[in-house]
């Protein structure tokens, strides 16, 4: 079962969706290990979705069950597209005062997740980003596929 809720494009609607998501851990009584990478992933993509698009419209959470972990899908409205996967990767062996500002947070993320996918219809202006986060152990089927070639 998807469990759904939209969140005003806010920061101040984080603390919300951590509500969000610790109820719907409970009430489909998801892996409680999987909380901390879903919030963290959720918080980063949120974030960048309040500070880069210049949208008013909500966005949409969506969490299911799935078999040996849990997906999460974020509806974005009326933005223009910007595909999380095929954004490169932080460098991080370079010195700090040599690396570029950015990027740390979808860095962080592809390690984080288990399988990271991007969609855009620019008909209705609409992105989505799915993500999955699997129990340790779970089958490389039940991972699926990471969009863009990238492993997480």
């Amino acid at each position: 079962m998807t469990v759904e809720r939209s969140f005003r494009r806010s920061f101040e609607s984080i603390p919300d969706i951590f509500a969000f998501t610790a109820e719907v851990f409970a009430s489909e009584r998801l892996d409680p290990s999987l909380l901390l990478s879903v919030d963290l992933t959720l918080e980063e993509l949120f974030t960048n979705m309040v500070k880069y698009a210049a949208s008013v419209a909500a966005v949409r959470v969506d969490i299911a069950k799935v078999e040996g972990g849990v997906e999460v899908t974020l509806t974005d409205y009326d933005v223009e597209p910007f595909d999380v996967t095929q954004a490169p990767d932080a460098d991080i062996d370079l010195p700090i005062e040599q690396r570029q500002p950015g990027g740390l947070g979808l860095h962080l993320i592809r390690r984080l997740v288990d399988f990271v996918h991007y969609e855009y219809s620019a008909e209705s202006r609409q992105s989505r980003i799915t993500f999955r986060k699997m129990q340790a152990g779970a089958s490389a089927s039940d991972r699926g596929t990471v969009a863009g070639g990238r492993g997480c």
